[in-house]
């Protein structure tokens, strides 16, 4: 069976993204879900899973996978791309096999968001990823009217349920590779339990992916990373100091600075250990100074294009801050070049403000102000938001 090695991605037959609101997709950056995690077994060989495979083997840019081709337009390195390294080797199986006759056993990739459990309340979240947020938004009206709609905390609860629990030990023991999303996964108290279970000639094999915070590090978890194949640990940063803080609300600089630190002095051979950043209006002032810190460090940033909000994006900036921040690293060789070259690519294709977005981020940003006795305008300089 041909395979066209330009749009082909293995996730639609090894892979499985469960969401917040505990449906499936292939992953993370799918558009459409329509199945609950319980309906795996139809989910897999559904007539809708089976379209897309078919225009991935052939050369068809399906727009569920928007999000990576526009990453690959971009000169990123996308899921798709990063799927096809890293799952496609560790499995067991014949790709070719698995393309010609899909079988459920042989999924070996999960990507779980486990709720929203959370202990922060950043800026660009949502409800649906942050129980603190929600918990704010249900005693501030104006903060619910923001958000959209009215979430309640028991959407979201689904992940404390033994259904759940037993379904992952039943799923997860032959996994080459896990991720788990929150809310802030660290803070889930049932992870060590799962973890547990996977046998430790299974662990050998596995790779664990944690998109976290790092407010807290678990010091017995972390040893007992030393079992596993790898560990890729993904480390929000929003800028330095007072802009991270500002949009990790609730998070404090020194203490990301401090445990990264930490885990570093842990010295734990199989943990890959890399920030993720999410660039947005509200920390792209902050870009240059923070890519300078992390390149002391030698640790790697991959960039988060924040699209929801919408008018987080950096359209929303001024066509001056954008010309600035080109201007500023036209000449930039240093550790972190892709992830500078992806922000100028996006600087470039957004040069011009759209006013409509701006008035959108000013109100969002005003309304967490208010409840939360901070300021935006101390964060922003002005000339990336109003010509001045």
């Amino acid at each position: 069976m041909p395979i066209d090695k330009k749009t082909f991605c293995v996730a639609p037959w090894y892979s499985v993204f469960v969401n917040a609101d505990k449906k499936l997709a292939p992953c993370c950056k799918f558009k459409n879900r329509d199945y609950n995690y319980n309906q795996i077994e139809e989910y897999f060989q559904s007539n809708e899973l089976e379209q897309v495979r078919q225009d991935l083997l052939n050369g068809v840019k399906n727009e569920n996978c928007n999000k990576c081709w526009s990453d690959e337009e971009k000169g990123g390195d996308s899921l798709r791309l990063i799927s096809n390294r890293t799952i496609a080797r560790g499995t067991n199986t014949r790709i070719l096999d698995q393309v010609e006759e899909p079988k459920l056993s042989n999924l070996k990739s999960f990507e779980l968001v486990l709720g929203n459990l959370c202990n922060l309340k950043c800026v660009m979240c949502t409800p649906k990823l942050s129980s603190q947020l929600l918990a704010e938004a249900s005693l501030n009206p104006e903060l619910k009217a923001i958000h959209g709609r009215d979430y309640k905390q028991k959407e979201f609860d689904w992940p404390k349920g033994d259904d759940f629990v037993d379904w992952c030990n039943q799923y997860l023991p032959e996994a080459i590779h896990i991720k788990f999303t929150g809310g802030e996964p660290f803070i889930i108290p049932w992870i060590q339990t799962v973890l547990d279970k996977i046998p430790d000639e299974q662990k050998k094999k596995c790779i664990l992916h944690f998109t976290t915070n790092l407010t807290i590090v678990n010091l017995g978890l972390f040893e007992n990373f030393r079992k596993f194949k790898e560990v890729w640990l993904s480390v929000s940063a929003e800028g330095i100091n007072e802009t991270h803080e500002y949009l990790r609300y609730g998070h404090k600089w020194e203490t990301l600075e401090t445990n990264i630190r930490l885990i570093q002095e842990m010295n734990i051979p199989n943990l890959i250990l890399k920030i993720n950043h999410v660039v947005q209006t509200a920390s792209y002032h902050s870009i240059i100074p923070m890519t300078e810190y992390f390149d002391d460090q030698q640790l790697e940033i991959h960039p988060i294009m924040c699209t929801d909000p919408k008018h987080f994006h950096i359209s929303s900036l001024t066509k001056f801050s954008k010309e600035q921040f080109l201007e500023n690293t036209q000449n930039y060789t240093g550790f972190n070049k892709n992830f500078i070259q992806y922000v100028r690519h996006a600087s470039q294709e957004n040069i011009e403000q759209d006013t409509k977005l701006l008035k959108e981020c000013v109100t969002h940003l005003s309304a967490f102000d208010r409840v939360r006795k901070n300021s935006h305008t101390e964060i922003i300089p002005v000339a990336n938001l109003y010509h001045v």
